[in-house]
This record gives C-alpha cells, sequence and structure tokens, in this order.
C-alpha cells in the first residue's frame, strides 16, 4: 500500500507522462491484445462444446482448462518484470 504522499506522487508523474510522452502512456494503459483473448475463448469454448457431444470427453475436459485459463489469466493478468 502506498502511502498518501506517494500515490499523489505517483499520479503526478503519470500526469506528467501523459503530457511529455502520450503515445507511450497510451501503449502502457492499452491492454494486450484483446482479439487475442475473444480468438482463444471462441476456439476452446468450441472445441470444449464439440467434444464433449461426439463423446471425446479426455480432450473436451484440456479445452476447458485452457479456456478457464484464459479467463482466469484476463482478471489477474500476470505482471513478468
Amino acid at each position: 500500500m502506498l502511502s498518501e504522499a506517494e500515490r499523489r506522487s505517483l499520479e503526478e508523474i503519470e500526469q506528467r507522462l501523459l503530457a511529455d510522452e502520450p503515445r507511450l502512456a497510451r501503449t502502457m494503459n492499452r491492454q494486450v491484445r484483446p482479439w487475442l483473448f475473444y480468438a482463444l475463448l471462441l476456439v476452446f469454448g468450441g472445441l470444449t462444446v464439440l467434444l464433449t457431444v461426439i463423446g471425446a470427453v479426455g480432450p473436451a475436459f484440456e479445452c476447458l482448462l485452457v479456456t478457464a485459463g484464459v479467463l482466469v489469466l484476463r482478471r489477474f493478468p500476470l505482471k513478468l518484470r
């Protein structure tokens, strides 16, 4: 948790960055490839349904795990540094 003074300093730095380098600030705030999220959901969600209908329970479960993983990572993104 940041103190109130640290929070104000951070907001001031963010405002200066936005004023000085708007492209960089937009790039940093942009979500990472939202189309990829929807494509993965569509493909693996569809495969889960299709494989369940044809009776391939094992592969359907694996596709379900990938779909759930995509949803979890969308909600709680990894911070790689």
